[in-house]
């Protein structure tokens, strides 16, 4: 009978249960991946992956700034601190100095709905390494004095935020849209609330929402996963588990209307922050907003990037995303800008358009292409599956990570438009600017219709009816399965050519392609400093035979993204993407690096930006300083300079001069290739 049982199930596609024993209530194996929860309702997710000698700790709490009552806003945080400052049987210091003995590497973070802790190891050292996780986990000291030293390290993290313009304004759109739920508030707490937080207060917290049936263990690494169990067994079993009386948080009433904030900061440029509300991250309506967002503002074909900032110039950069929880999302756009209510009504423009017109094949084949090379990207590295893994379990189940790619294409131009239509509505929109102190303007709600909402209608356009093919899929991972198949590098040299390096991976459907040439920044002086960048990023803007968009298109539709690469001694691209299509990716680059076409209107166009990004460098509050010390180590030297240049140096530079440039340092010189990814051999060397 069982034997019939088994058949049965196989045919079927549900994978069979092992026979329960001991300590666990439940096990599933699927694949390289088993699912346990133990008697104390711990979930515990281990995933063999032989391909690396690394092993992935990941400890996922289910409790955020969402589980937070006011007065105790930010303690999450703050727990998180302190789990790595000591326990009963180890001191502050030792949770963090003993790991670094087994070669390991700790992190943690705390968001709305969640507290995740991960650890790397080498994966020899993955018992020693769980057993470290373990007491800290269940163990915290709590320490009164170190709190109030931890608690200080808080605060100045929260004061680093208020030096982050893009940070900072996403915060306080939040605050603006948002009335009842605790969304709206700042979320790392108030410097007199974090300083009134006791141990026991702690305690209590730890005690209320760290119980093994609010937590999720995900193992990822090169090791025997029944060993890896017995240990997991041995460390968390005998915790005994509470039921977690969870401190919901106020319901969000839906929105009337149309919300506006703003202030000044000393900024360069503007920050401008719109959103939407949006239902919750695992409903078919989330998916296709989060398709929209790519299609909005991820690549350079994309709406944002071709019309705001490249034939507009509006923007200096600009972003969308979904915002995604289980019971709530929000649908936001960040734009750095310089011209903001032009850029504002430009960009509710563009949404509006989809609402109208709806929008291409073409634009959301390539959008849900770029939507899937970011979720592969994430399962690039053991703690980010490890990670990804405890995220959908506690969403609902780990197999979500796996399906994801099969969900993402079931989202049509239609859904999109329809998903649009009814949460991208004035009503439910709210705005926040982030404006530089000289700029003095004060505008009510009102105002603020009548100079940006009231001027969209006009602004609507219908895109361009020309559709190019999209050559890149989406490659289906339903099974779970990983091949762990990691080569060794190989170095082969091309007749009269480059030189070029290969590592096959073949984990994932991904492949990085690097093109790098000596020189560049190092050969600039202080009168062109910034040439190399210059030149780097005109000529995507165009060659002989294809425009700006043509090009970006082309690279995205085969499932790839160009990145610039200016370091002080060497410059070039690198392709990222699906590893399908790369051959295509690679000839569009060959076409970049063969007939840039420089034309005087793209280089400026080109140059304005990076006068802006120069302006805003000023505004980051870490490359800024590293500027600064970078200057006073060098001096004069060109490793002084940032990649992007000084005002002086760009402000002057012409096209003639770029493509001077682009003869002597690039035509005349061998790059060297790098390929890394999932490939064979030599096959993507033939485009070259």
């Amino acid at each position: 009978m069982w034997k019939l049982l088994l058949v049965l199930l196989l045919q079927a596609g549900i994978p069979p249960q092992r026979e329960i024993v001991g300590p666990y209530t439940s096990r599933e194996d699927e694949g390289q991946t088993t699912k346990v929860q133990l008697k104390n309702g711990l979930t515990v997710i281990v995933r063999e992956q032989d391909a690396v000698s690394l092993a992935s700790i990941t400890t996922h709490v289910k409790a955020g700034y969402f589980d937070e009552e006011d007065r105790l806003n930010g303690i999450s945080h703050v727990v998180e601190h302190m789990f790595f400052k000591g326990t009963a049987q180890r001191a502050a210091g030792q949770i963090g100095r003993q790991t670094r003995a087994l070669g390991g590497v700790l992190n943690a973070f705390t968001d709305y709905d969640r507290t995740v802790y991960n650890t790397v190891v080498p994966a020899a050292n993955v018992f020693a390494a769980l057993e470290i996780q373990a007491d800290a986990l269940l163990h915290p000291a709590f320490d009164s004095e170190e709190l109030k030293r931890e608690i200080e390290v808080v605060i100045q993290e929260n004061n680093r935020k208020l030096d982050n313009p893009a940070a900072l304004v996403i915060e306080k759109l939040y605050e603006t849209a948002f009335s009842e739920h605790r969304m709206k508030r700042w979320r790392l707490g108030t410097v007199e609330g974090l300083r009134a937080l006791t141990a026991d207060d702690l305690t209590a917290y730890h005690q209320k929402y760290y119980q093994p049936s609010n937590v999720v263990l995900a193992i990822v690494g090169a090791f025997d996963r029944e060993k890896v169990l017995e240990s997991v067994v041995k460390l968390y079993g005998p915790t005994t588990d509470m039921p977690v009386d969870r401190d919901v948080s106020p319901a969000e009433p839906a929105q009337q209307g149309f919300r506006y904030g703003s202030r000044r900061g000393p900024i360069q440029q503007t920050q401008l922050a719109m959103g939407f509300h949006a239902p919750g991250i695992l409903s078919e309506e989330a998916r296709a907003l989060e398709v929209l967002a790519a299609l909005l503002a991820t690549g350079r074909s994309s709406r944002f990037s071709d019309v705001l900032r490249d034939q507009k110039g509006l923007i200096t950069t600009g972003s969308a995303e979904m915002r995604g929880f289980r019971d709530l999302s929000y649908f936001q756009v960040l734009l750095e800008t310089s011209s903001p209510l032009e850029a504002a009504t430009a960009a509710l423009a563009e949404i509006e358009s989809v609402k109208r017109f709806g929008v291409s094949n073409e634009a959301v084949a390539r959008a849900k292409v770029a939507v899937a090379l970011n979720h592969l990207g994430e399962l690039e590295t053991i703690d980010g599956l490890g990670k990804s893994l405890a995220y959908y379990e506690s969403l609902r189940d780990w197999t979500l990570s796996s399906t994801y790619l099969s969900d993402l294409q079931r989202v049509t131009p239609q859904r999109m438009m329809d998903a649009a239509r009814k949460h991208l509505t004035i009503d439910n929109l709210s705005i926040q600017e982030y404006l530089p102190d000289r700029i003095e303007r004060n505008l009510s709600p009102a105002d603020y219709k009548t100079a940006v909402l009231d001027k969209v209608d006009a602004a609507v356009s219908r895109p361009r009816p020309d559709e190019l093919p999209v050559a890149a899929q989406i490659p289906q991972r339903d099974d779970g399965l990983v091949a762990d198949m990691v080569g060794t590098i190989q170095r082969r040299s091309i007749l009269r050519g480059p030189e070029v390096y290969i590592l096959e991976d073949h984990r994932l459907p991904l492949v990085s392609f690097g093109m790098f040439f000596p020189g560049g920044r190092l050969l600039e002086t202080s009168q062109n400093a910034g040439i190399t960048e210059l030149m780097l990023r005109s000529a995507i803007r165009g060659t002989k035979n294809s425009d700006a968009n043509q090009i970006a298109r082309r690279l995205e539709n085969a499932g790839a993204r160009i990145e610039v690469v200016n370091e002080p001694d060497f410059f070039g691209y690198m392709l990222h993407g699906l590893s399908g299509r790369m051959d295509q990716a690679i000839q569009v680059l060959i076409e970049i690096l063969q007939d840039p076409a420089f034309e005087e209107r793209e280089v400026v166009r080109e140059r304005n930006l990076q006068l802006q990004r120069i302006q805003s460098l000023r505004d980051d509050n870490v490359g800024f300083p590293v500027s600064l010390f970078m200057q006073s180590l060098y001096g004069d030297a060109p490793y002084s300079r940032p990649a992007m240049g000084t005002g002086e140096g760009v402000g002057k530079l012409t096209a003639v001069e770029v493509r001077a440039w682009f003869t002597s340092n690039e035509r005349k010189v061998l790059p060297t290739i790098f390929i890394v990814g999932d490939t064979r051999g030599t096959a993507l060397v033939a485009p070259i």
